[in-house]
């Protein structure tokens, strides 16, 4: 059977992009303008995903993230947005979206986070949070690494997100367009020891399979020579995997309800 998804956003013209790019991806999809129909939509028919606009006309898009938690709807969802900003993401993450990405629709990263998503490997028990480069990596405008930024970006996440605690950490470091030197990389490793209590110690770290993994594998290293657990990745299920795999212990011990949020503004990062 094919997967369906309900399409909010008020504005037509990106509905008719989004449409497109489901349609001929063949997933069925159902349109709606507003909170008011995302919701009577809702109220009739079962979705397996919402592609939500948080900024609508009569209500924000956060009604319906409520809505779907308190009637303890099974859809999965990806927030969109023209106006990122990590607090929007946090909000969105804590009442259940599952990935945050920014207007106009990008093909390519559209199609891939669903495919995350509704991926059968990507079911875990494991309490897991996504921070994506673009919410702690910065640049200079000659595409160079602004470390002191970079380092108020993590300090930011630590303080807003203290829940984190109780997540383990997928550091995705496929968009970052700075150039990272060993030095920067080892510098930022260790930023991570002044929010060892936020971090809870288990990160896993994504980056392409290009030199960009070497410097992964090098943050893994640095990391690990600080106390932390942390390996680095180039699949998203692969990484996954292993954070919920060495998250078990402590679900077995709680009990609570597994869950996986997103911090990801997705700021353009300046090149």
């Amino acid at each position: 059977m094919a997967v369906k998804i309900l399409l909010v956003d008020d504005d037509e013209g990106l509905r008719d992009s989004g449409r497109i790019i489901l349609e001929s991806t063949g997933y069925l999809v159902v349109e709606a303008a507003d909170c008011e129909h995302a919701l009577s939509s809702l109220a009739r028919e079962t979705f397996d995903l919402i592609l939500l606009d948080i900024t609508l006309p009569d209500k924000s898009g956060l009604r319906v993230l409520e809505f779907v938690r308190d009637k303890h709807l099974t859809c999965k969802i990806i927030v969109v947005t023209g106006t990122a900003g990590l607090e929007n993401a946090i909000r969105s993450a804590r009442l259940g979206a599952r990935d945050y990405i920014t207007k106009p629709y990008n093909p390519g990263y559209l199609l891939k986070s669903i495919d995350h998503i509704l991926s059968s490997r990507v079911q875990t028990n494991a309490r897991l949070q996504i921070i994506k480069a673009g919410d702690f990596i910065k640049s200079t405008p000659t595409g160079d690494l602004d470390m002191e930024a970079s380092k108020q970006g993590l300090a930011q996440i630590a303080a807003t997100g203290i829940d984190l605690q109780d997540y383990a950490v997928l550091i995705d470091l496929r968009e970052v367009k700075s150039s990272l030197s060993t030095t920067d990389v080892y510098e930022l490793a260790s930023e991570l020891v002044k929010y060892g209590e936020t971090f809870e110690r288990k990160t896993a770290v994504l980056a392409r399979a290009d030199k960009d993994f070497d410097q992964a594998q090098f943050f893994e290293r640095v990391a690990q020579n600080r106390g932390f657990s942390v390996r680095a990745f180039t699949a998203f299920e692969d990484a996954i995997t292993w954070l919920s795999d060495i998250s078990q212990p402590a679900e077995n011990q709680s009990h609570e309800p597994s869950s996986i949020g997103v911090f990801s503004s997705s700021v353009p990062i300046p090149t």
